[in-house]
């Protein structure tokens, strides 16, 4: 969703954090945001229910957003898990 080398702005993530979390929030409650910094420009998110999950990757999936288009994939919750220990 971004590209971590064109960011000039130290906080980028938090402002993606909030959009990506108010148009997800439109499918069911979303648990859990993590915009990594670090990585190609991913965005990992939790819902509370697998029903809200599957609704928004149908909605976001190859979606464009600020210039790239969206690939949402589902994590198993044991990856999820893994990745994000901790975090209900």
């Amino acid at each position: 969703m971004f590209d971590p080398a064109t960011e000039t702005e130290p906080d980028f993530d938090l402002d993606i954090k909030e959009d990506v979390g108010e148009e997800c929030s439109k499918f069911g409650r979303v648990k859990h945001i993590y915009v990594d910094k670090q990585s190609a420009g991913y965005v990992y998110l939790r819902f509370e229910s697998v029903e809200a999950a599957s609704l928004a990757q149908q909605g976001m999936h190859k979606r464009w957003f600020a210039g790239k288009m969206i690939s949402a994939i589902f994590l198993q919750p044991y990856e999820y898990d893994a990745k994000f220990k901790g975090v209900a």
